[in-house]
């Protein structure tokens, strides 16, 4: 069957995940690039704002952001610290220690949300992760933060629902990674319009290509260079009540050249001047 294209108004601001740049670029680099590229909002892993602001303290890590006009939308605590929520239960209270370094950092710098992960290989249930997950939110609500959970296994996505109205937290949310979703099996379309009003608490876009005969996987590519309906899921996203950032996702692998700052203007540009454009607002209206 063929979707009939909404016209959606523009209701995302566009957002980088550092992996776009190079999971392990410093911050230094990424941020005067993501800067020049356009971007407005950034998603950075926790370790990499912790290393910074050990180094440069409180007031470099500001006035680094400040200078290039970027806030920090998102924590990713994933591979990083903490762990993820699936990790075994002995390493689960030093988890539970880095989770409230992670939510004074954000504090610190005005970032309003972690994620935390659940990788595809994941074979714990759905009840420990709705647990976890409810223990991770409890604890960022007394900081005043959202925590949203970036399901990559099969089976857990097809509980994320579930998963999300056991843990019954206003402030704890799914991160919709739009090309995890198509990896995992699912039609990213109707697995979003079907996600309840208010559960998605931020979005990853990516685009997949073919798929290589001698490849298991697809390779992401930047929104537009492959085969994945992404203005209809965006447009599912924007039914769905969703009106926060949509970080472009496309893991840069090592080593890094430098062609950082073009590669970053190619990502901005493939949400915010190609056919994804009318979901986007304008730089003065974000």
């Amino acid at each position: 069957m063929t979707r009939e294209p909404a016209r959606t108004a523009a209701v995302f601001t566009p957002a980088v995940d550092q992996a776009t740049a190079g999971y392990r670029l410093p911050l230094d680099q990424l941020v005067p690039a993501a800067g020049r590229a356009g971007f407005p909002v950034l998603e950075v892993p926790a370790f990499a704002l912790a290393h910074y602001h050990s180094r440069h303290g409180h007031t470099g890590l500001v006035r680094l952001l400040a200078r290039h006009r970027l806030r920090v939308g998102q924590l990713s605590c994933g591979t990083g610290t903490p762990a993820d929520l699936t990790v075994p239960p002995d390493r689960w209270p030093q988890t539970l220690q880095a989770w409230q370094r992670s939510c004074r950092l954000a504090v610190a710098v005005g970032c309003p949300r972690l994620s935390v992960f659940v990788p595809r290989t994941a074979t714990a249930g759905g009840s420990m992760v709705a647990a976890r997950l409810g223990g991770l939110a409890t604890v960022a609500s007394g900081h005043g933060l959202r925590v949203n959970a970036e399901i990559h296994s099969p089976a857990l996505l097809e509980e994320a629902v579930r998963i999300w109205r056991t843990v019954g937290c206003a402030n704890a949310g799914l991160l919709v990674d739009v090309a995890a979703l198509a990896l995992a099996g699912f039609d990213p379309v109707e697995y979003i319009a079907c996600l309840p009003r208010g559960a998605v608490g931020w979005v990853h876009l990516a685009d997949l290509a073919e798929p290589a005969p001698e490849k298991d996987r697809p390779a992401r590519v930047l929104p537009g260079q492959g085969r994945l309906p992404l203005a209809d899921a965006l447009d599912a996203l924007a039914a769905g009540g969703y009106t926060g950032p949509v970080a472009a996702e496309v893991p840069r692998p090592e080593p890094y050249t430098a062609d950082t700052a073009a590669y970053l203007t190619r990502a901005a540009a493939a949400l915010t001047s190609g056919p994804l454009a009318r979901f986007f607002a304008p730089a003065g209206d974000r």
